[in-house]
């Protein structure tokens, strides 16, 4: 019996072993890294790279793009300050010719439009001038200066009913116009309207810091309506010739008889 229990124990312990040898053999292969392969390692970082760099050059391309476009724009506001400094000095036609070489290189747009239309009105062709300003109304932000155009395009053609209308619209869309504000003056001077051509003048003389021209329009004024005081004030102020001092009163002259004809001023 004894010798039957030293076999058994020693069965026990030879099947524990084999039961748990395998056991601990299969753990080890699980927990044992799996080996990288060094050509796919390679080539997942190219992969990687190669999209680095492409989104580089499109970033690249796009900067370009945006640069190149800025510079154009540049380009285009250099040569219409040229064109609106053209005009401002009378140099209609030369802006004319300025502006056919602009549209050429870049295309006509509501800015060009709006110069070609003051440069007709310059240079005399009114009704050209006036199709261009027609084409423009509800187009573009500067909706003050495509009205005032109209109306001095309505003053040239002596149609003062129409100039009044298309001026109280320029100053309606744009408070500070000064040159606006400073014809529809005159326009209400030449109808007889006291007050309203004395507000309009005053708002251009202060909103210009009394700009000498359209204090001249205000002594203009004071003659027509009798206000010898101020006009001779502004006069003084100006130091206007005798020569210069006859010339305005001879204006005035000729509006106060032209608003004689028409009756009363109001």
């Amino acid at each position: 019996m004894k010798g039957s229990a030293i076999v058994v124990a020693t069965l026990t312990l030879g099947l524990a072993a084999c039961a748990t040898q395998p056991q601990g053999q299969n753990t080890g292969a699980q927990n044992q890294p799996a080996q990288q392969n060094p050509a796919a390692t390679a080539q997942m970082q190219q992969n990687q790279q190669a999209l680095i760099d492409a989104q580089r050059a499109e970033d690249q391309q796009e900067e370009n793009a945006r640069l190149k476009q800025a510079k154009g724009e540049q380009e285009k506001a250099i040569h219409l300050g040229l064109v609106k400094k053209m005009i401002d000095q009378n140099n209609g036609y030369a802006a004319l010719a300025h502006l056919d070489s602009y549209d050429k290189k870049w295309g006509a747009d509501l800015k060009s439009r709006l110069l070609r239309a003051d440069a007709l009105r310059k240079t005399g062709q009114y009704d050209q001038a006036e199709q261009a300003y027609q084409s423009l109304l509800g187009s573009g932000d500067d909706q003050g200066q495509v009205w005032y155009g109209l109306g001095k395009i309505s003053i040239e053609k002596g149609k003062l009913n129409a100039a009044e209308v298309r001026l109280e619209k320029a100053v309606q869309i744009d408070p500070l116009k000064i040159d606006a504000y400073t014809d529809l003056g005159l326009v209400y001077l030449l109808d007889g309207k006291k007050d309203l051509s004395y507000n309009a003048l005053m708002k251009a003389s202060e909103l210009s810091n009394q700009d000498p021209k359209i204090l001249a329009n205000l002594a203009l004024w004071g003659l027509v309506f009798n206000d010898l005081d101020m006009s001779t004030d502004i006069a003084n102020r100006l130091q206007w010739s005798d020569i210069t001092r006859n010339k305005v009163m001879a204006q005035a002259n000729t509006i106060k008889r032209r608003l004689k004809v028409q009756g009363d001023p109001q």
